[in-house]
Order: C-alpha cells, then sequence, then structure tokens
C-alpha cells in the first residue's frame, strides 16, 4: 500500500484549521455510491409513477407514424420530410426524457448537498503538475483508498447479481403457473418480477452506499489525523509562539506598569494598606488642578494602584514627590477590588474617600499655616 510512512505518528485529531484546509482543497468525504443510488431510487420512482405515460407516449408516437405512413409516405422519403418526422419524434422524447433525467440529476444534487454542503474549491481545480505523475498514480490505485473502492465495485456486482437471482428464483413457480395463459397476464406477471427484482438490486445498492459512507467519513478522518508537532507547529502559526506572547504580555504589563507610575505624582492621596495594596486617587478641587487639554471630573479617581511589590514601588514614588500616603486597609482593599485604572470612585465608598481626602486637606492647611 502506498500510505503515508508516518501514518502512526498521527495520533491526534485533526483540528478545525486542517478540516478547512482540506476542504478548500477539495478533500472531502463524499461518497459516490449514495449519489448513484438516489439517483437510481429516483429513476425507480419516476418510472413507477410516470410508467404508463411514458409507455402511452411512446405508443402513440408509433401509431401516429404508421398511420401517416400512407398519406404522407413521399414527403417522409424527401430529406426535407425526413428531417421533421426525425425532429417532431425527437421532442417528443426529448420531453418524456426529461421528466425523468432531471429529477436523477435533482437527486444527485442533494445527494452531493447532503453531504459535503456547498463549497467552492478553485484549489481542487487549479493545474497540478504532480498530477500528471505516473508513479504516484500507480500508488494511489495501489492504495488503501484504491483497494476499498475496488472492493466497493466488485462487492456491488456480486450483490446485486446474487439479489436479482434469489428473487427471480423465487419468482419461478408463480410464472409456471402462467403457462398457456394470455400475454396480457403474462406480461403482467413479468412486469411484477422485474419490479421486485429492480426494488432488492436497489435495496442492496444502498445498503452498499451507505457502507461507503460511513468508510468514506472513516477514511477522511483518518486521512486528516495530525502528529503532535503538527499541532504545535498549527497553534504557533495561529496563535503565535507562546514563549513570545508571554514576552509581549509580560512588556506590555512593564510598560503600563511605568505609564501607571508616571501618574503618580499627580494624584492627591495614596491609600495603602501597609503591606499588599497601594491606590493612588487624584481629585481636582478646581480647574488649576485639572490637566491640560481635560475636562474636570466631578469625583475621585484612580491614577494607579498594585499590589505587593508595585504597592512598594508606588508609595516610594509618591513619598519621592510628596504625595501623602494615608492607612486604610478597608478602603485600600475595596478600591483596589472594584476599581480599575482610570475609573471614579463608586457612590458607595464617597463617605470613606471623603474622610481620607479631608484628612488630606486639612495636613496641607497645617502644614501651610507652620509656614
Amino acid at each position: 500500500m502506498a500510505d503515508e510512512p508516518d501514518k502512526e505518528e498521527k495520533t491526534e485529531d485533526a483540528t478545525p484549521r486542517r478540516r478547512e484546509e482540506s476542504r478548500e482543497k477539495g478533500q472531502v468525504a463524499l461518497s459516490q455510491e449514495v449519489a448513484s443510488g438516489l439517483m437510481l431510487l429516483m429513476a425507480v420512482i419516476v418510472l413507477i409513477v410516470g410508467g404508463a405515460w411514458f409507455a402511452q407516449g411512446a405508443g402513440r408516437l408509433v401509431v401516429e407514424t404508421l398511420i401517416s405512413l400512407p398519406t404522407h409516405g413521399r414527403e417522409l422519403a424527401t430529406e426535407a420530410g425526413a428531417a421533421g418526422w426525425i425532429s417532431a419524434g425527437a421532442a417528443e422524447m426529448a420531453l418524456a426524457a426529461s421528466s425523468l433525467i432531471v429529477p436523477m440529476f435533482a437527486a444527485g444534487l442533494l445527494a452531493c448537498y447532503g453531504q459535503v454542503g456547498f463549497q467552492i474549491t478553485p484549489q481542487a481545480l487549479a493545474w497540478d503538475p504532480a498530477r500528471l505523475d505516473p508513479f504516484k498514480g500507480f500508488g494511489r490505485v495501489f492504495s488503501t483508498r484504491g483497494g476499498m473502492r475496488t472492493l466497493m465495485a466488485l462487492a456491488k456486482i456480486l450483490t446485486i447479481t446474487i439479489t436479482v437471482v434469489l428473487v427471480a428464483w423465487g419468482q419461478v413457480p408463480h410464472l409456471a403457473r402462467l403457462t398457456g395463459a394470455e400475454l396480457g397476464p403474462v406480461l403482467a406477471a413479468a412486469g411484477g418480477v422485474a419490479l421486485r427484482c429492480v426494488s432488492a438490486a436497489l435495496a442492496a445498492i444502498l445498503a452498499l452506499a451507505l457502507a461507503d459512507l460511513f468508510w468514506q467519513r472513516f477514511q477522511q478522518e483518518r486521512d486528516m489525523r495530525m502528529s503532535k508537532k503538527e499541532v504545535r507547529d498549527e497553534a504557533k502559526s495561529t496563535e503565535g509562539d507562546p514563549h513570545v506572547k508571554s514576552r509581549v504580555r509580560q512588556l506590555q504589563r512593564e510598560m503600563a506598569a511605568s505609564r501607571m507610575m508616571q501618574d503618580v505624582p499627580t494624584a492627591t492621596v495614596i491609600v495603602t494598606n501597609p503591606t499588599h495594596f497601594a491606590v493612588a486617587l487624584r481629585y481636582e478641587r478646581d480647574e488649576t488642578e485639572v490637566k491640560r487639554g481635560k475636562q474636570r471630573r466631578g469625583a475621585p479617581y484612580v491614577v494607579a494602584k498594585g499590589v505587593d511589590h508595585v504597592a512598594q514601588r508606588i508609595k516610594q514614588v509618591a513619598r519621592e514627590n510628596e504625595v501623602p500616603c494615608i492607612e486604610d486597609r478597608p478602603l485600600a482593599r475595596a478600591l483596589h477590588a472594584q476599581v480599575e485604572i482610570g475609573e471614579e470612585v463608586p457612590e458607595q465608598l464617597y463617605q470613606a474617600v471623603a474622610t481620607v481626602l479631608a484628612h488630606v486637606y486639612r495636613l496641607r492647611e497645617e502644614g501651610a499655616q507652620a509656614l
């Protein structure tokens, strides 16, 4: 068999991206047997429903032709007359044939669409010189898929033959009793036998088509399996290298922390839990405290916050810039948990924050008076 040498290594289910790539290349689990079986089923249904109409149309065409021979025999003998007669007959037969072909074609399209859906695959139609490689062609013929296709064809022939023979053999006694009967009952009995044989053969074909559908899907899933390395490589190509992503996130955190530290000197007060939390609040009492190009905020808002090492760094920057640090453990925890950087303090914390700010402004006034 011409299977890939690393089949044993491909133990992982196909990822959504691998499935999409296979679909774009036209590599789908499509069973031709299902389409053929449904087309034959539709043909049988159309013949059962409209068979009488087909027979009447064909008989009418023959009768009209025979009747017209005595009166138009010389006209039909000419080139133009024969062409007209053939055209009229072909048009009438085309109508009958289309009533059979169109439903079969629709059944085939429905069978294919039901299996794989609608998909335009330019890659499957693109020119590929590798398809002309005779060695690869022989490889496909003697591959597992090619072998199963051959076995399916043999199984279909044997199954249909055995089924038809068994059904016909069972009707032999019934036909034997019609010996010496008139032509009508004999033809009716023969038609019944033919219908039973066709129905049995069709049932066998549909059973084989169902088996082929399951096999095609199993084969497709096996062919799309991936090795652990392929899964990792795909994850890297689609989502990026995890190490690179981790480094990018670290740099983003460092940049955010750097910007946050630049805003600490503008804070009005630092609310702290001595060892773990630090939250920098800014309150703009008047227009002189508003940054250029921004509108005055009506409530205190958070300009920086952090825990552990970051909290210690915030307090250090605050001390360097003479920003007061007020210890209030419950308030520091609540602010850190409920308020993000840039957000205003919620109403339920107004009273506690107002108490801290009042203490800060009182300290400032005492310091100014001492000077």
